[in-house]
């Protein structure tokens, strides 16, 4: 094989991997506005299928008319693949002005589309380039398209399983623009066209530079990170009524909140579940809590009650470190809570303990409960592992009033299928019923055995079928939070 074939095949692994080291990465970026949801993941990859389609169809018409070389394309590839770094902010706004689903869509249209609209073009250059007669021509097709499909599966797995932890995602993003306009150069010399090298060296220094300038940190973060889980933020903020709290974001949503003075949960369902226990604490001698976050939910259980033994799931182990790190967690040894890193639902499959208490509290957005925790059959691995006196809890955020109720009546709808008593406890009674609050879900295997605070209970219908595991349109049905107008006042 010659050198120069070799080129045209490393332009087309150059480009396949771009196009999924952007749409992977790009899905990470919108995260904090859209979460990673079916509906964000969803807008990103058909956006990123029709560009790519685009792209070919416009890409082999200009190969075959011969008046713009590759070079020029890939350059366009690469300064079009700075805009999300530019323009990060983008999908706030797109949010605010058309909504959760469209927003979502033209969030991916004007940040992701243009480079992958001009990294489709590459490989119908290439086939034309590497064609040198009508009986190879389905071969040379067939080898390019390989060779960027190739691309593409490593590009998924290098991006999602090492550049995503090891760099800010603007820095990534602006080093893939850099490498498109180092294609560019490639290409000027295998195919022909503006071979300047001056624009070319400053756009493939200056893109992962202006990366680097993206991510730097605003005054209130203390910490910011890519895992392979989600993006993990720490801030100290100062709150409405003049305290100081800590908090960790994950995927743009508060997971954790403390006092920085104290330690103690700021977020008034952590106060108001510690009071619908309170009959509970003599009896409570082991809990299980499946979403760690920064851990202070099982600090203050353990506060709450010195001999009670916490086991906690979290999926992610960077997450624990960082609690350890900033939080209430890392302040002393606490032999008391045992963290277990593991998906919620293996770990329910593998577990024999019982426990007096099992606490869900797992998000993976602003509001969004993952669906495979929610469905009649992770409620019911959840009831097997009570004793005959322990309780179901959960946090959930949903408002009472209006279409954005449709995952909370269904939710209901599932808890009941499982559950012999099932109450929703309001945190703040004062809130408007269409705004966004965090309830307590308080259940149990036998009438009689949940504990009766002198608290205020929402009126939650059950509506609709349960939910299953082959049954769960939990991201559709909490998208309509989004529709009905989110506000949390």
């Amino acid at each position: 094989m010659t050198p120069r074939r070799l080129g045209y095949y490393g332009l087309a692994f150059g480009s396949g991997f771009a196009v999924l080291t952007i749409e992977i990465a790009g899905a990470r970026l919108i995260a904090p506005v859209f979460g990673l949801s079916v509906v964000p993941w969803t807008a990103v990859i058909g956006v990123i299928l029709a560009a790519l389609a685009a792209g070919s169809l416009w890409g082999g018409r200009l190969a075959d008319a011969g008046k713009v070389p590759l070079s020029r394309i890939l350059f366009a590839a690469g300064l079009t693949g700075a805009l999300p770094v530019v323009a990060a902010g983008f999908p706030w706004i797109a949010r605010d002005l058309l909504g959760f689903i469209p927003g979502a869509l033209v969030s991916a249209l004007v940040l992701f589309a243009p480079p992958v609209f001009c990294l489709g073009a590459v490989v119908p250059y290439l086939v034309q380039a590497d064609t040198d007669s009508l009986g190879t021509v389905g071969r040379r097709a067939g080898d390019m398209s390989a060779a960027a499909t190739a691309g593409s599966i490593l590009g998924s797995f290098c991006t999602g399983f090492v550049l995503l932890p090891l760099m800010p995602l603007t820095v990534l993003l602006g080093v893939t623009a850099g490498a498109l306009v180092a294609m560019a150069a490639l290409s000027a010399r295998l195919l022909g066209g503006d071979r300047s090298g001056v624009h070319i060296a400053v756009a493939v220094a200056g893109l992962p530079a202006l990366g680097a300038l993206a991510a730097g940190l605003p005054a209130d973060t203390l910490h910011a990170e890519q895992t392979l889980y989600g993006s993990v933020t720490v801030t100290d903020r100062t709150w409405a009524d003049g305290s100081v709290v800590r908090e960790l974001w994950q995927n743009g949503g508060s997971s954790s909140a403390e006092f920085v003075e104290t330690g103690q949960p700021a977020h008034p369902y952590a106060r108001v579940s510690l009071d619908i226990l309170e009959e509970m604490r003599a009896d409570a001698d082991r809990i299980l809590v499946l979403g760690g976050a920064a851990l202070t939910l099982p600090v203050a259980f353990e506060a709450w009650s010195p001999g009670v033994a916490v086991d906690v799931v979290e999926i992610d182990p960077r997450v624990t470190s960082v609690a350890r790190a900033y939080f209430a967690f890392g302040n002393e040894e606490r032999p008391a809570i045992r963290v277990v890193h593991e998906d919620a639902r293996v770990h329910l499959r593998t577990e024999s303990r019982r426990y007096e208490v099992v606490y869900m509290d797992v998000f993976d957005h602003l509001l969004t409960v993952p669906w495979t925790m929610v469905t009649e059959e992770a409620l019911l691995a959840m009831s097997a592992r009570l004793t005959p006196d322990g309780i179901f809890m959960a946090n959930v955020l949903s408002p009472l009033a209006g279409p954005g109720t449709a995952f909370l009546e269904r939710f209901r709808a599932t808890l009941d299928a499982v559950f012999a008593d099932v109450r929703v406890y309001l945190t703040d009674p004062a809130l408007d019923p269409g705004a966004t609050q965090n309830l307590v879900v308080v259940a149990a295997n036998r009438v009689g055995v949940i504990p009766t605070p002198d608290r205020q209970q929402a009126q939650v219908p059950g509506r609709g079928a349960p939910l299953t595991d082959m049954w769960a349109p939990v991201e559709y049905l909490q998208a309509k939070v989004f529709t009905q107008g989110l506000r949390w006042r």
